[in-house]
């Protein structure tokens, strides 16, 4: 019976590149920031538990709750602080790459691999005889793939399906507003639990107050939201505004001020629908660098609609 060499150091560097492809592309398609040295821990600790199959470990430790555990241990690692929500779906595409790319990968070794596999020794075989050729092109692959997909959504297309435009009523004026479908955005107001649709100071401060709009102009970066509610305690329209917490947009634990207009409408399909209750976070910075679209809604807000 032919024997065979495995080579713990090129099973662990292999691991740790797949682990860091699978939780940066995981990262991407969960749109959070993509921290390197985060993803570079939790790559480590998947390469680490690699290594159990070649020790005289309990089975315990490859047993399906064990491997959920791993997993979610190393998403914690790799993508925390992120609200449980946001966290999930992380996860979700953390499975999702990684049984494509595994799929992947194992699919090219056995194409490219010559003779027949009559046992588990001769799998493993072909798998260590294969195994760096079968890395490098499924993450060709997975790129090639992914370099396809982007191409396609920076089309038309994506624009089509992802983009409209809201109208936001106040007090007899109103804005049209470009905005994007942002699948991640789950903000709801903290005290009504209504939607929050995250847009643009300057695509808004024409509807907006004179007070409020004051301490938007004299900050570069986000005014003291408790300020500006403090401010408004004496007047009538204090009841519009509110402070929303948030956990994206570059920023953890952070507050933007939360504005109840008389009125949202969505254009889809070229006619509009007028939404549910729902609270606009007004956030100062640019959302799209580009400046394609300048509000951020949940898919909630569209099934209220």
């Amino acid at each position: 019976m032919a024997a065979y060499t495995v080579y713990i150091d090129q099973v662990f560097i292999g691991n740790l590149v797949i682990n860091y492809v699978i939780l940066w592309v995981a990262a991407k398609l969960s749109r959070i920031p993509a921290r390197k040295g985060r993803i570079m821990i939790g790559a480590a600790l998947g390469a680490v538990y690699s290594l159990t199959i070649f020790m005289p470990v309990t089975h315990v430790i490859f047993s399906v709750f064990f491997k959920v555990t791993a997993s979610v241990i190393i998403a914690a690692v790799a993508f925390t602080p992120v609200a449980p929500r946001k966290f999930l779906t992380c996860l979700g595409c953390f499975y999702l790459t990684s049984f494509t790319l595994g799929g992947l990968i194992f699919g090219i070794i056995f194409f490219i691999s010559q003779g027949r596999v009559f046992s588990n020794q001769s799998i493993s075989s072909v798998i260590a005889g294969y195994f760096w050729p079968g890395i490098i092109l499924g993450l060709a692959g997975l790129w090639a793939a992914g370099k396809g997909i982007s191409n396609l959504f920076n089309k038309k297309l994506w624009e089509n399906i992802f983009k409209m435009v809201l109208s936001i009523k106040y007090e007899e004026k109103s804005v049209n507003v470009e905005a994007l479908l942002d699948t991640g955005n789950c903000l709801k107001d903290p005290l009504t639990q209504n939607p929050v649709v995250v847009v643009e100071y300057h695509a808004l401060k024409s509807i907006l107050p004179v007070q409020v709009r004051a301490f938007f102009e004299n900050s570069r970066d986000e005014p003291d939201v408790w300020q500006i509610l403090h401010s408004l305690s004496g007047a009538s329209m204090v009841s519009r505004f509110s402070a929303v917490p948030f956990q994206s947009l570059g920023r953890v634990n952070g507050l933007m001020l939360g504005f109840r207009p008389d009125e949202v409408l969505i254009e889809r399909e070229g006619q509009m629908q007028r939404s549910g209750k729902v609270i606009i976070g007004i956030y100062h910075k640019k959302i799209d660098p580009a400046g394609i679209y300048h509000a951020l809604l949940g898919p909630e807000l569209l099934e209220s609609a």
